[in-house]
C-alpha cells in the first residue's frame, strides 16, 4: 500500500466529506471544509471542535480542526493534519502541518476567508513515492477562499489552497456548488444535500455526492466518488453514515463513518474506513436571539424615544403657548392697570371723593357734594349724584368678578315723627340708599349682580365729631369697597 493515502488524502480529512467523494468546497456545515475553503465557516453561532482518523495496514491518518464565533468579526480557528505509512521502498513517511484561519461574512451572502500555515515532511530515504511529490507546500503557506451562501439554498465556493509564501509553487484550485432542500415536515426525508467540486493543479479531478437526511436530520447517510485525470486516482464510489444530536440551544455532538470503496488505479489500493467526531458547543440560536433581543430593544428605544420626543413637542407647544398667554395677559394687565389708572385718576379729580388702598381692598368714599343726598330721602340726587356713580361705574368695570361692597353711613340725625313710617330709623334709611346705589350699578352700569353686595351703616361708625359741623359732614359718606 505504497501510495493509496496519497490518492486520497484531497479528500480524507473528514469522515463525513469523504462519504460525500470530497465534495467540499462549498459545504458550509462542516468544520473540516476549511482546510478546503477557509471561508465557508463565517458565518456560524457555535463553537466546535472535531477529530478524524483513519487506520489501515500501519498507516495512520488523523486531522483535527477547532472554529470560534467572534462577534462583530466572523470564526477564527485552527487545523491540524497528521499523515504515517511505511511500505518496502519508502520505509517511513510522516506528513504534518498545521493551519489558522479567519473566515468573516460580508452582507447578507458573501464570505471571506484566509489561512496561513507550515508543512512539515519527515522521510528515511530519499526516495520518493508515486502520487506523493508535490502534492503539499514545503514550508510556509498560504489559503484563500470566497464563497456565497444561502442562495435560495445555494452555496458556491472557490478557493486557492496551499500557496507556497515564496510563490515557488501554484496552489490547488477548487471550486465548488451545493444544493440544501428542506422537506415537508411529513415527509420520511427531513432535507437533502447535493455536493460537487472540481480540484485542479497540475491534473484535474471532480468530486461529488449526495446526502439524505433521516429523522429531522439526526441520521444521514451519504453516497459519491471522486474521479481524477491523473496515473493514481481514477475512479472512486464512496459512503457515509452520520448520528448526530439535534439540541440546538445546547452541546451536540456528530458522530461520521466514511468509506472508500476503491482508491482508483493504484495496485495497492484497496478499501479505507474513517471515523469523525464533531462536539459542538452553545445555544445554536443564541446569535437568534441575540438579534431579537436587540431588534426588541432597539424597538423599545425608537418607541421611547419617539414618545419623548412627541411629550416634548408637546411641552414646547404648552410652553410656547404659555408664554404667548402669559404676554396676553401681561400686556392685558399692563392695559387693565393703565385704564385703572386713568380711570382712577378720573375720580380723584372729582371734588369729594377719597381713594384709600391695602393688600386686600381698595376704597372709594364719596363724601359731599360728590354725593350729597338730600335730608331724610334716599333717591340718587340728580344729576350730580348719578355723574359721580358713572364715574365710579367706570372705574368698577376694570375689576370684574371682585366683590364689591356698597356702605352708606350718615350723621347723627334723628329722624322725624313724621318719616318714621318710612324710615324707621338712621340705619334704615342708609339701607335705603345703599340699595339704590346698588340697583343703580346693576341696572344702568351692567355690574354683575353676584358681584356687589349693600349694607345701610346709619350713624353707627362715623368718622368724626357730630358736634362739629364740618366733621359731621364727613360723617355723612358712601363708601364703595373692591376686594382684591
Amino acid at each position: 500500500m505504497t501510495s493509496f493515502l496519497f490518492s486520497y488524502e484531497d479528500v480524507s480529512f473528514s469522515a463525513r466529506t469523504l462519504g460525500l467523494g470530497g465534495a467540499q468546497t462549498s459545504l458550509s456545515d462542516d468544520v473540516f471544509s476549511s482546510f478546503i475553503n477557509p471561508s465557508l465557516p463565517a458565518r456560524w453561532t457555535r463553537s466546535e471542535i472535531a477529530l478524524s482518523g483513519a487506520l489501515t495496514s500501519g498507516n495512520v491518518f488523523w486531522s483535527s480542526t477547532y472554529a470560534q464565533p467572534v462577534k462583530g468579526l466572523g470564526t477564527v480557528g485552527g487545523n491540524f493534519f497528521y499523515r504515517n505509512f511505511e511500505d518496502s521502498t519508502v520505509r517511513r513517511i510522516v506528513d504534518s502541518d498545521a493551519r489558522f484561519f479567519l473566515a468573516v461574512p460580508i452582507g447578507r451572502f458573501l464570505n471571506i476567508g484566509a489561512g496561513i500555515g507550515a508543512h512539515g515532511n519527515v522521510k528515511d530515504t530519499s526516495e520518493e513515492v508515486s502520487g506523493a511529490s508535490g502534492r503539499f507546500a514545503s514550508n510556509a503557506f498560504f489559503t484563500l477562499g470566497v464563497s456565497l451562501v444561502n442562495l435560495k439554498g445555494v452555496n458556491l465556493g472557490l478557493s486557492f489552497i496551499e500557496t507556497p509564501v515564496d510563490f515557488s509553487g501554484y496552489p490547488v484550485s477548487n471550486f465548488g456548488a451545493s444544493w440544501k432542500h428542506h422537506m415537508k415536515p411529513t415527509s420520511f426525508v427531513s432535507s437533502l444535500i447535493l455536493a460537487g467540486n472540481v480540484e485542479a493543479r497540475e491534473n484535474v479531478k471532480i468530486h461529488a455526492g449526495v446526502e439524505p437526511w433521516f429523522l429531522k436530520d439526526c441520521l444521514g447517510i451519504r453516497a459519491g466518488f471522486r474521479y481524477g485525470s491523473d496515473t493514481v486516482s481514477g475512479f472512486s464510489p464512496t459512503l457515509g453514515l452520520t448520528l448526530r444530536t439535534r439540541r440546538l440551544e445546547k452541546t451536540d455532538f456528530e458522530l461520521h463513518y466514511g468509506l472508500v470503496l476503491n482508491y482508483g488505479m493504484d495496485a495497492n489500493s484497496g478499501a479505507l474506513h474513517q471515523l469523525s467526531l464533531a462536539v459542538l458547543f452553545g445555544d445554536a440560536r443564541k446569535a437568534e436571539k441575540d438579534s431579537i433581543l436587540a431588534e426588541q430593544t432597539e424597538r423599545a428605544r425608537r418607541l421611547r424615544e419617539e414618545a419623548l420626543a412627541r411629550e416634548r413637542d408637546k411641552l414646547r407647544s404648552e410652553l410656547e403657548l404659555i408664554k404667548n398667554e402669559r404676554s396676553t395677559l401681561e400686556k392685558e394687565k399692563k392695559d387693565i392697570e393703565r385704564l385703572r389708572k386713568e380711570k382712577l385718576d378720573a375720580i380723584s379729580r372729582l371734588k369729594g371723593i377719597e381713594i384709600s388702598e391695602t393688600d386686600s381692598l381698595i376704597r372709594l368714599t364719596l363724601f359731599e357734594p360728590a354725593l350729597a343726598f338730600d335730608s331724610m330721602t334716599a333717591d340718587i340726587p340728580f344729576p350730580q349724584g348719578y355723574k359721580t356713580l358713572s364715574t365710579v361705574a367706570a372705574f368698577l368695570a376694570n375689576y370684574p368678578g371682585k366683590r364689591i361692597l356698597v356702605e352708606v353711613h350718615t350723621d347723627n340725625t334723628p329722624i322725624p315723627d313724621e318719616m318714621k313710617d318710612t324710615f324707621r330709623d338712621p340705619k334704615a334709611l342708609t339701607a335705603v340708599r345703599a340699595e339704590n346705589i346698588r340697583r343703580y350699578l346693576i341696572e344702568v352700569e351692567n355690574i354683575a349682580p353676584s358681584s356687589i353686595t349693600a349694607r345701610g351703616m346709619g350713624d353707627t361708625k362715623p368718622i368724626g365729631d357730630n358736634a362739629v359741623p364740618e366733621e359731621r359732614a364727613r360723617n355723612r359718606r358712601t363708601e364703595i369697597s373692591i376686594f382684591k
